[in-house]
């Protein structure tokens, strides 16, 4: 059954007003195949008939669940070579010579879904820096949606995800096999990672300032002008002496902004100008 377009647009609307996703309506059938599930699990025939209770009504928890069945996923563990070899050789090895004296490390992995992003980062500094044995390191994990958040915290994953982007070799020093094939993270890396529930839509009072803000795969999903407003409210939670801000590698910051781009060979960041 066909979608009504005046429904979907004002879906989309509301999707745009509450988490700042731009969608058009050739997403059709993003829409059908994410918010099926949810008109069958809340007893509505159909979909379109879904969606129309939707937009004529005000936005509650039914909404919200669907605003993130429309939001995408997809991570894994090191997800793209080029950011973490940068990661590993450049960035992170001046941001910890930058805080040798306060011994503190601190780092954003904003959209994070199930975690991957943010266990990775551990790992690396796990794997790598051997010198951080004794700092603070806090490493912190938002996404708007509990589900992903909830998988987050427990550190557990299928054989399927451990294997994409992860060696045999840091398998066997960062996980312990479970009864049914899953694999949970030990806690000298799991304790490393503090999930919480932020839509970047909203204020980031009362965040603290981060050496290291991940922001990748999910700018591309909003407006120009949603976009610089996110980054200039990340501008100011980044550190401004050497703290630095990756973005996915189809991600760029065109206007007007305050960050200065930051060219390697194979990927780029970004620093806050002083």
């Amino acid at each position: 059954m066909a979608l009504d377009p005046t429904d979907m647009a004002a879906f989309f609307k509301m999707l745009r007003t509450n988490l700042g996703i731009d969608m058009a309506l050739d997403k059709e059938y993003l829409l059908t195949s994410r918010l099926t599930p949810l008109a069958k699990s809340n007893g509505y025939p159909n979909l379109p008939a879904f969606l129309k209770a939707m937009v004529s009504t005000p936005v509650g928890q039914v909404h919200a669940d669907a605003f993130e069945a429309m939001t995408t996923k997809e991570t894994y563990f090191f997800r793209d070579a080029h950011p973490f070899e940068a990661l590993k050789t450049v960035i992170l090895p001046n941001i910890i010579e930058a805080r040798k004296l306060s011994r503190q490390l601190t780092v954003w992995s904003a959209a994070s879904s199930t975690g991957q992003e943010a266990y990775s980062i551990a790992i690396l500094l796990n794997d790598h820096f051997p010198q951080l044995l004794n700092w603070n390191i806090r490493i912190l994990a938002t996404d708007i949606s509990d589900t992903a958040l909830n998988k987050a915290r427990a550190g557990v994953y299928s054989a399927m995800e451990v294997s994409r982007g992860l060696t045999a070799e840091q398998i066997e020093a960062h996980f312990a096999e479970q009864k049914g094939g899953t694999y949970a993270l030990k806690d000298h890396i799991r304790s490393k990672v503090t999930c919480q529930n932020l839509n970047l839509m909203d204020s980031f009072a009362g965040m603290p300032h981060f050496d290291l803000i991940l922001i990748r795969n999910v700018l591309i999903y909003f407006e120009q002008s949603t976009r610089m407003d996110i980054l200039k409210r990340v501008s100011n939670v980044l550190a401004k002496r050497d703290g630095c801000l990756m973005l996915g590698a189809s991600e760029s910051i065109l206007e007007n902004n305050p960050f200065k781009q930051v060219n390697l060979p194979k990927c780029s960041y970004f620093m806050t100008h002083t």
